[in-house]
């Protein structure tokens, strides 16, 4: 082999002369060798990418069908109080309750009215009773009503005057002691 020879000058180097052909082909192998690694940096880089844009769309997929669900769901819950509403007013749900009502509620409540006039007239006493404690506990409440209401009044007068006269609150007694 000689310099002017194309072989020789394929094989040569650029710092120098001519290289054997054994060590050639071993740089040709790391080469390829970092080739391939950069070849396969750049597939998984470019797969990390597609698997990124996959997950971005998969998440916008999900953020959709959940908004969708979501919309669902409220046309659902319209729709079904409008045919809630649509049957409660229906006339012909009217007539049905009325006709159940005058077949069961009826006798039931003049069974039931029979029975309480019939204890009445057996036992006036636990009637009386039990309403006279009502009107006992009404007439409590109705005084105890009206005792705030009068606190509260005389409150708002002395303010009043407190205010008309410039003069301090007076001093009220001690409430007398209950029994």
């Amino acid at each position: 082999m000689t310099a002017t020879d194309p072989q020789a000058a394929s094989l040569s180097t650029p710092a120098g002369p001519a290289r054997p052909a054994v060590v050639r082909w071993a740089d040709t192998v790391l080469g390829a060798a970092f080739a391939a690694e950069d070849t396969t940096s750049d597939l998984v880089t470019g797969l990390r990418r597609a698997a990124a844009r996959h997950r971005r769309r998969v998440a916008g997929l999900a953020d959709r069908g959940a908004a969708e669900r979501a919309r669902w769901r409220q046309r659902a819950e319209r729709t079904a109080d409008d045919a809630v509403v649509t049957v409660a007013t229906s006339p012909v749900l009217d007539r049905v309750v009325d006709h159940q009502l005058e077949r069961i509620l009826r006798p039931v409540v003049r069974a039931v009215l029979d029975d309480v006039l019939l204890l009445l007239e057996k036992e006036p006493e636990r009637i009386q009773a039990l309403i006279r404690g009502q009107r006992e506990s009404m007439v409590d409440e109705l005084v105890g009503r009206l005792r705030a209401g009068a606190d509260a009044g005389d409150t708002a007068v002395e303010g009043l005057a407190v205010r008309v006269f410039r003069r301090g609150p007076r001093r009220t007694p001690a409430p007398p002691p209950e029994l």
